[in-house]
């Protein structure tokens, strides 16, 4: 073979290299471009959204006094009547409903468990212990001592770090299963779960001190209460569907500091 031959046969063969590392490259480029963006771009799966909640927000004295418990959270009752839990709540879009049992945590089932559907005015015995049911919102059911004991509840449920936590002009931010915990751990806030259409989010709150929630489906506008603070859900971002903590582009909810608890 000439070493023209060669030359030529050379020159044939590298571009049909070329060709094929193109066509190649381009269509696995495109299959994964396509296949990242899809990804990317998927909404989080969730259960579908309940219908909203008719109002009013609030029903009952606003100046109450008694103790909050708050909605998906347990309270231990004065007196040892308790604890009891804030598990369900609804409205006619005039009067406000509460169902409270005795068991501990988000739904928690436990052996002996009562259940007791309240409206506002109503008195409640728990294990001899008689309070009048003083005011029922979205977020919280106020339960007033009939005895006339004091209840107290510090203005923050966590005497550590009084000023947790951090805000930015009145803000707190939270990322999608990235947890906000004061540094002695004392309390702490996480976005459990987003989700699209309507834009909606599971928030959850644990604290030593008590004062614990579960805000289930809260949407744009609604009211939140914890750290002995009134909160209103202001945005809400589903991210790309990656919950992962090291992911910039997770979803996050904004919260902003409406005021005292009480």
């Amino acid at each position: 073979m000439t070493a023209a031959v060669r030359s030529a046969r050379a020159a044939v063969l590298a571009g049909c290299v070329v060709m094929l590392a193109a066509g190649c490259g381009g269509a696995s480029g495109s299959a994964d471009s396509s296949a990242t963006k899809s990804s990317m771009s998927s909404p989080p799966s969730h259960t579908p959204a309940p219908p909203a909640d008719k109002g009013p927000q609030c029903e009952g004295a606003a100046t109450a006094k008694g103790l909050h418990v708050l909605r998906g959270g347990s309270e231990a009752l004065p007196g040892g009547a308790g604890p009891v839990l804030y598990k369900e709540g609804g409205s006619d879009g005039t009067h406000r409903t509460a169902t409270l049992t005795n068991g501990t945590g988000s739904g928690t089932a436990q052996s002996g468990t009562e259940s007791w559907p309240v409206r506002t005015g109503q008195s409640l015995a728990v294990r001899g212990k008689a309070f009048t049911v003083s005011q029922i919102c979205t977020y919280r059911v106020v339960l007033t001592p009939k005895d006339g004991t004091t209840v107290t509840q510090p203005p923050v449920p966590n005497a550590v770090d009084p000023h947790w936590p951090d805000l930015t002009d009145g803000r707190l931010r939270l990322r999608w299963h990235v947890p906000n915990t004061e540094i002695h751990g004392a309390i702490s806030a996480v976005l459990k779960d987003v989700a699209a259409d309507p834009a909606r989010a599971d928030i959850a709150v644990t604290s030593r001190a008590g004062g614990g929630a579960s805000y289930t489906d809260a949407r744009v506008g609604d009211t939140l209460e914890f750290a002995g603070r009134l909160w209103k859900l202001t945005a809400i971002d589903t991210g790309d569907g990656n919950p992962s903590g090291a992911n910039p582009n997770s979803g996050y909810v904004d919260l902003q500091l409406i005021g005292p608890s009480s």
